[in-house]
């Protein structure tokens, strides 16, 4: 697994006051290594930062090894698909299909991301457990800004009743100097009046980015948000990673059909790349050519 020193500093905290669940999440680590391993652009480092976030806050119930949960945002934006990955150990991944696009600024001039992104098509979850059965549900696009798009999902495909904010703030350089997210969600037998006010008060953080940047603690806004004090919140780490590894490449050319892996092994060998860390995994002709035998059967 590959680490990258970006990730340091990110966190979930959760926590149950009265009748809701409240989840809250910083990722400027995660979201800064996703864009340098894309050299992305402003607004795909924005998108991929947004949907690292709500991958976080939807993790927050994996808790067996090896399980996790898979956002794909798939718009039919200039962005192409944008998808995050949240596991059990706190690790966070990101990619995009196109990550040097460009884009006018929205009013206020905010970052484009729902234009980015675009409406016209689904939000992806697929929940894995610890036995690595998956377990895939979608809802259509409300804006593409994700934010609006998860709390649709959550409510669609979940039946749960949910208010998200999620931030990303891009520096002119491309760093990213804020990345979170914040979760409301309504328990059994929740007060709709109260929910109703939470939600308004979450919508209100349209500027979540500025306010991270800005040195503000998740769990003080998430107070502001119920307007109360709240209960003990508990404390997880996150971390910007990887999964991929030369092992798990090898495995994946096993899978390639004999006569491409002989001609890869006649000509200079096979290079895999990750479409995550964009870590390249070189393979010379001699081992391209212990994994292809003549007998291997041809599609």
């Amino acid at each position: 697994m590959r680490e990258a020193p970006a990730s340091v500093g990110d966190r979930r905290w959760r926590a149950v006051a009265e009748d809701v669940r409240l989840l809250g999440v910083t990722t400027r680590g995660a979201a800064e290594g996703a864009a340098r391993a894309h050299g992305a652009y402003a607004v795909a480092a924005a998108a991929m930062g947004r949907l690292l976030s709500a991958a976080a806050l939807l993790a927050s119930d994996a808790k067996e090894a090896g399980s996790g949960v898979q956002l794909t945002a798939d718009g039919g934006g200039p962005l192409g698909r944008v998808r995050a990955e949240a596991c059990a150990d706190g690790l966070l991944r990101a990619r995009v299909d196109h990550a040097q696009v460009e884009l006018p600024p929205a009013p206020g001039g905010k970052l484009p991301v729902g234009a980015a992104v675009g409406r016209a098509g689904r939000l992806i979850v697929e929940r894995v457990d610890g036995a690595g059965i998956g377990y895939t549900s979608a809802s259509d696009l409300v804006s593409g800004e994700l934010g609006e798009d998860v709390a649709q999902f959550l409510w669609a495909s979940e039946q749960v009743p949910s208010a998200v904010a999620l931030g990303v703030l891009v520096e002119r350089d491309g760093s990213v100097a804020a990345s979170g997210g914040l979760l409301v969600q309504a328990l059994p037998g929740a007060d709709p009046d109260r929910l109703e006010a939470m939600s308004a008060r979450l919508e209100s953080l349209r500027d979540l980015s500025w306010r991270l940047a800005e040195g503000q603690a998740i769990p003080d806004l998430l107070a502001w948000v119920v307007d109360k004090a709240l209960p003990r919140l508990v404390e997880e780490p996150l971390h910007f990673g990887c999964r991929c590894s030369r092992e798990h490449s090898r495995d994946l050319l096993r899978v390639v059909p004999g006569a491409e892996r002989r001609q890869w092994a006649a000509d200079e060998g096979a290079e895999v790349v990750c479409h995550y860390c964009q870590t390249h995994y070189r393979f010379a002709s001699a081992e391209v050519a212990e994994l292809a035998s003549p007998g291997d059967p041809d599609p």
